[in-house]
């Protein structure tokens, strides 16, 4: 059975060790626009779906995205109309990025409908100086709650790992 630790991104004393450093993800629009680039498209317009391969980044307000291959799923809301995308799936070295934390796996889900953002592998998520190890996360964009599953490795018995910075003491030490 897999430990969870489940953490508020926005913890004073949590990842960053201050009061002022909350995630910019917490409450991410995800309705603004999606800008792409890839090395190569390739188009499935009957089954709904744009592969993008090839040292791919995508960026969405103060969200950064990049990854080998992603998969945007999508519907036309009507003929010559602008696509409405639901969902990117990554595959191959995954990275999301804001201006207050990184999120590092081997693949990863972007709902895009649900405002959630899924990450598993080796998965790192970093605030500052301090970072969390896991094999899963779910990232809440609304809410800012982010759920960690331990690592799926027989020498860590699937624990959840964490290193945080400690804010120094007020008389300096």
């Amino acid at each position: 059975m897999m430990n969870k630790l489940i953490l508020m991104v926005f913890l004073a004393a949590g990842l960053s060790g201050t009061a002022s450093a909350q995630s910019v993800l917490k409450n991410h629009d995800t309705y603004q626009p999606l800008d792409i680039s890839a090395e190569r498209l390739e188009m499935q317009q009957k089954q709904g779906r744009a592969i993008f391969s090839g040292a791919v980044l995508v960026t969405q307000g103060k969200l950064t995205l990049r990854s080998d291959t992603i998969t945007v799923f999508y519907a036309l809301e009507n003929q010559g109309g602008d696509p409405s995308i639901s969902r990117l799936d990554a595959q191959g070295q995954f990275e999301l990025m804001s201006e207050s934390e990184t999120l590092l796996g081997d693949w990863g889900i972007y709902d895009v409908d649900r405002q959630l953002v899924t990450v598993g592998g080796d998965v790192v998520f970093k605030q500052g100086n301090s970072e969390l190890k896991g094999s899963r996360l779910e990232f809440d964009l609304v809410s800012g709650l982010a759920k960690l599953d331990g690592e799926d490795t027989t020498d860590e018995s699937g624990r959840v790992r964490g290193s945080f910075t400690v804010p120094n003491q007020p008389d300096g030490r």
